[in-house]
């Protein structure tokens, strides 16, 4: 049997639910959905937030959790790599797969979108590569993977999009950051920001 049909029965079974959500009710009623994500309390989900301290306070690295601008009505983002019906010699790839079979863990609740913020303290130009970014919302590489950092300034990653779902209002992040060659790891842990603190939260 072809390679492309092998992989036919888990695509179906990676996109079932979201076909199944996605003929329940009417267009209009899904338009008229309010634009919220509930956290793991049924209630609408606080901006969260982190903060820690890399290479001995040189660096300081803030991490934000908000929900997404997005409706409900659950749409999978489109699988690059997926061979055409019509691709006479499809390539699957063990990244492929991996990919597919992710989409079962996927929320049917709008996604939500996290930044990270690194801000220099040193007395030089900081030469910074993000190695890891990883948590129960995803492993994501971040970008840009390479920021220079002068004396007392700050850059902010592009926003990262989680669709796994809020399952705590703890959510360990696994950060590594290298600098010269030495990586260093900490874990910073998101928790809700008390909002009389909370700034204006992103488009």
């Amino acid at each position: 049997m072809p390679p492309f049909f092998r992989i036919i029965p888990i695509v179906i079974f990676a996109f079932a639910p979201s076909f199944f959500l996605a003929g329940c009710g009417g267009g209009h009623e899904r338009e008229s959905e309010a634009a919220v994500t509930l956290g793991p309390n049924g209630k609408p989900l606080p901006l969260m937030g982190a903060n820690g301290t890399f290479f001995n306070g040189t660096l300081l690295a803030e991490i934000r959790l908000s929900q997404s601008r997005g409706k409900g009505g659950f749409k999978p983002a489109p699988i690059y790599g997926m061979p055409a019906e019509d691709d006479k010699d499809p390539k699957i790839t063990p990244e492929l797969v991996d990919e597919i079979r992710s989409r079962r863990a996927e929320s049917p609740l709008p996604p939500i979108v996290m930044w990270l913020q690194l801000t220099s303290t040193a007395g030089s130009t900081l030469n910074v590569e993000i190695v890891d970014f990883n948590s129960d919302l995803g492993n994501f590489a971040v970008q840009p993977e390479k920021v220079a950092l002068t004396p007392g300034n700050s850059v902010e990653t592009e926003p990262m999009i989680s669709r796994l779902g809020v399952t705590s209002l703890d959510i360990p992040v696994t950060v590594t950051l290298r600098i010269n060659g030495k990586n260093e790891t900490h874990v910073l842990t998101l928790r809700p920001i008390d909002s009389a603190n909370q700034p204006p939260i992103k488009p």
